[in-house]
């Protein structure tokens, strides 16, 4: 990525504008992350040790709530 942004014939109000625009993207960036984290980490349930003979799906699991 670019760490410079070519400016030069800008007005300096342009400039600024432009400044503002970046820093909130950068804080909304870093509001997003923990949130990003979150989706990523996977769950690790563990298995019951005894094994399952065949499938089950999520229906008959939770079928009495």
């Amino acid at each position: 990525m670019a760490d410079i942004i070519n400016v030069r014939d800008l007005p300096e109000e342009d400039v600024q504008l432009l400044e503002r625009w970046v820093e909130r993207l950068r804080a909304k960036v870093k509001r997003q992350r923990p949130a990003q984290r979150e989706k990523i980490e996977e769950s690790n349930f563990t298995t019951w040790p005894l094994g399952v003979k065949g499938q089950l799906s999520r229906e008959e699991i939770y079928d009495y709530l």
